[in-house]
């Protein structure tokens, strides 16, 4: 609990600083790291990751070729029949879901509930699941 504490308490304050980068000398930019998610969330998906749960990246594979999770499966969440597949036929199987904002990831996992899946998690977006990697 302590350690799932911790990361949720680095990634806000990742979340809310802004990173300074210097082009040239004595030429200063800021750029802001936007983090699209609910970083409570993915925090509490790398517990169920790290107790094994099936890692699934329902974005795009254009999507998933530019960055993913390591060891996350892309199954884009258009393809239903696909992810439950992939899953396999035990329902009660866990299963954590993510995508770009958590929006996907969501209609994915309503789905698979309405299909009798029992233990699926919207982990939310991928910049916050990489926030919040332990």
């Amino acid at each position: 609990m302590l350690r799932v504490l911790t990361v949720i308490l680095l990634a806000l304050a990742l979340a809310n600083f802004t990173l300074l980068a210097a082009n040239e000398p004595g030429d200063v930019e800021s750029a802001a790291v936007e983090i699209k998610g609910d970083v409570a969330a993915a925090a509490e998906g790398w517990s169920l990751i790290e107790q094994g749960a099936l890692l699934i990246d329902v974005r795009s594979a254009a999507e998933f070729e530019r960055g993913h999770i390591e060891g996350a499966l892309n199954v884009p969440h258009t393809d239903i029949d696909a992810i439950t597949a992939v899953i396999g036929e035990d329902r009660s199987r866990s299963v954590v879901l993510y995508c770009g904002s958590g929006r996907r990831a969501g209609i994915s996992q309503e789905m698979l509930e309405e299909l009798g899946y029992e233990d699926v998690f919207n982990a939310s977006g991928f910049s916050a699941l990489q926030a919040t990697q332990p």
